[in-house]
């Protein structure tokens, strides 16, 4: 470029393309001063790359200062029509990148995934257990009160959940880990995923357990575990509609 345009230290631009210094907007020396419809821009002479990305833009006109007066680019008369006093604004004030909206991706459904136990897993001590509901009468016949007071247990049909710190030894019974979700000892859920998901892919409340076996994912209540007692056994064994008492 001419002499004449390292001289240019000012232009006039119309608002709606002052984009077209998006790429100098972290130049201090580069000034703005809205004007209206159009919009005054400044900076160093000699600051090439301001007029190379201002020239393409329709409507612009540069000026340049000589001896304190101001020139319309290649006229030799002063000219009154000047940038305004002040130091306006960096570029960056005025201009900056339009508000991101994120679109969030299209939902697009995966395959069903099963819900099941396999062996494997870390060891974990036993915090409940299911049985069949004659052999847990069988285990309580002889039970103490210490033991049976131990336990609090719930029954669907002929099985009961035991749940306690101390559960007791009833033949055939199965033996799980867990609190909110209950996994039989030796297995892991599948897939591994956090107890909390888990308990909201069979739609769990916070007051219900729910036992995952090989036959699937049961929701108990917790208000349906009751303290173990041998009257409440034996109503149960005679009407397996009602719920143990104590």
């Amino acid at each position: 470029m001419t002499d004449a345009w390292r001289e240019t230290s000012a232009a006039r631009v119309p608002a709606a393309r002052l984009a077209a210094l998006a790429a100098v907007r972290d130049r201090a020396d580069v000034r703005v001063h809205a004007d209206g419809p159009d919009v005054w821009v400044w900076w160093t002479p000699g600051r090439l790359d301001v007029v190379r990305y201002l020239l393409p833009v329709p409507g612009v006109e540069f000026f340049a200062r000589r001896d304190g007066l101001w020139f319309r680019f290649g006229c030799r008369v002063p000219t009154a029509d000047t940038p305004p006093d002040g130091d306006g604004q960096p570029v960056a004030g005025v201009l900056s990148p339009a508000r991101i909206v994120p679109i969030p991706p299209e939902e697009i459904p995966g395959p069903p995934v099963m819900l099941r136990v396999v062996r494997g897993g870390t060891p974990r001590p036993a915090t409940a257990l299911a049985c069949a509901l004659d052999n847990l009468r069988r285990w309580a016949d002889s039970a103490t009160t210490a033991e049976l007071a131990s336990v609090r247990a719930a029954r669907s049909e002929g099985r009961a959940v035991l749940i306690g710190d101390r559960l007791p030894a009833v033949p055939g019974a199965v033996r799980f880990w867990g609190t909110d979700l209950l996994v039989p000892v030796g297995h892991r859920p599948d897939p591994d995923l956090p107890p909390a998901i888990l308990r909201d892919a069979v739609g769990a409340g916070s007051d219900e357990l729910v036992l995952l076996d090989e036959d699937g994912a049961d929701v108990i209540p917790r208000a349906a575990f009751a303290p173990l007692t041998r009257a409440g056994l034996r109503l149960a064994l005679r009407d397996p509609d009602r719920r143990p008492t104590p």
